[in-house]
């Protein structure tokens, strides 16, 4: 059962989550979000709702769901279930007849020892078929977090059929070189709203972006790279399988502490 703690809410009433294995349905397509609930307000939702529309869109369904009504839910939810700090998943399937889940999930965030000293991840081979579409591939993250656990890895990076790196399972990627960052083309990736976070963070800054192709043989030519994700904010990479990259970076050490504050601003305005 992914659903925790007492009540999940399906269709706006309230249910015992003992109950939730009885009224969710896993039906194919579902698009989802997970949103960050930081002292009680949900972080950046206003992105997150647009990307589930553009979700729908990318199906060729239209989403008639307020944002208004899910800000309500969700504030409802962390009520109920008297918590403040953690992630929330919203489900959507069933387009003829919606069926909408919201509820929390078990949520692991970085360590400040990950945050200093970075982490470890590794190469898969595999795509997302539809990649600006968040949608639950239930197999495909079941084998990744298989692969993960056996190496103790942290994520993993898909590689694609070129051989480019395009981004993490359940995160996007970028790297450094000569104060310069770079990512993979839009058009080859899920748009993170942690990565378009970062994206307005660079140009603010004037920190150079450069979207582009990243080739596995190539990766070794840069000096640090991060993740970034809704539970892992901006979060040094230690190791890429066998090659190691620079967790104290100036310009990646900057980037974390500009995102830290675009929270802070966020969450001192909702």
């Amino acid at each position: 059962m992914e659903a925790i703690f007492d009540f999940f809410i399906y269709n706006e009433k309230v249910y015992k989550t003992t109950d939730f294995n009885k009224i969710y349905k896993e039906l194919n397509p579902s698009i989802y979000e997970v949103i960050r609930l930081i002292n009680g307000k949900p972080l950046f939702l206003e992105e997150h709702y647009e990307r589930l529309k553009n979700s729908a869109n990318l199906l060729g369904q239209k989403l008639n769901l307020e944002l208004s009504v899910i800000k309500e839910n969700i504030e409802k939810l962390a009520k109920i279930n008297n918590i403040k700090d953690i992630n929330v998943k919203i489900v959507i399937n069933n387009f003829d007849n919606y069926n909408i889940y919201l509820y929390f999930i078990k949520s692991q965030y970085p360590t400040e020892e990950m945050y200093k000293n970075g982490v470890k991840t590794l190469i898969y081979k595999a795509e997302r078929k539809n990649p600006h579409a968040k949608i639950i591939y239930k197999e495909l993250r079941e084998d990744i977090n298989k692969k993960l656990k056996e190496t103790e890895c942290y994520e993993a990076l898909l590689l694609n059929e070129r051989d480019e790196i395009t981004e993490g399972s359940r995160s996007n990627i970028f790297f450094i070189k000569d104060d310069k960052v770079y990512t993979s083309p839009s058009k080859d990736v899920l748009l993170g709203i942690t990565r378009q976070k970062i994206l307005k963070i660079c140009k603010e800054n004037n920190i150079e972006v450069i979207e582009t192709p990243l080739k596995l043989s190539e990766i070794k030519n840069f000096n640090s790279c991060f993740l970034t994700g809704t539970s892992p904010k901006v979060l040094p990479i230690a190791k890429v399988n066998n090659i190691e990259y620079d967790v104290n970076n100036k310009t990646l050490r900057k980037i974390i502490n500009l995102y830290d504050e675009e929270i802070k601003n966020y969450l001192k305005n909702a």
